[in-house]
Order: structure tokens, then C-alpha cells, then sequence
């Protein structure tokens, strides 16, 4: 065999090796992803629940119902506004 044909094939095991290790890679991140984050929408929601009630309840005596109600209020608007943006976005053209 000549020299230059040793290297192709050096070089093609080379690119064949770096394609696997990303696969490698990128199957490691989804299971990481698939540990670390819920599944469905309703996993998500369900831990969801209990961190906002926590956070309203905590957050409640600190600044006072009134505040607290008026920030709900915004929050809930800019949570519509943005549900409105989205679906003009996905629609097609």
C-alpha cells in the first residue's frame, strides 16, 4: 500500500470516529435532557403548580396583597399579549 492511501484511510477512520463521538454527545445530552426535564406539559405543569403557589404565598406578606394583585394582573396580561404574538407568528402565510 502507498503512503497516500494509508492517509485516506487514517483520515476517513479519523472522520468516521469524530461522527460517532457527536452522536455520542448529542444521545448523552437528550438523556441528560430527558432526566432533568419533564417529559409532557402536564409533568411540567405539575411542578409548576406548587413553585407558584409557594412564590405567591411567600411573596404575599413581603409586599402586600394589593401589589402583589397588581403584578398578577400585569403578569397575566403580558402572558396573553404573548400567547397573541406566538400564534401570529405560527400561522401561515
Amino acid at each position: 500500500m502507498s503512503n497516500a492511501s494509508v492517509r485516506a484511510e487514517r483520515k476517513a477512520l479519523l472522520a468516521t470516529r469524530a461522527e460517532l463521538d457527536r452522536q455520542r454527545v448529542t444521545l448523552a445530552v437528550h438523556e441528560l435532557k430527558s432526566i432533568v426535564s419533564p417529559s409532557s406539559v402536564a409533568d411540567r405543569a405539575e411542578s409548576a403548580r406548587p413553585l407558584a403557589g409557594t412564590v405567591i404565598a411567600l411573596m404575599g406578606p413581603i409586599i402586600g396583597p394589593y401589589r402583589l394583585k397588581r403584578w398578577l394582573r400585569y403578569a397575566s396580561l403580558g402572558l396573553v399579549g404573548l400567547r397573541l404574538v406566538r400564534s401570529w407568528h405560527a400561522r401561515p402565510r
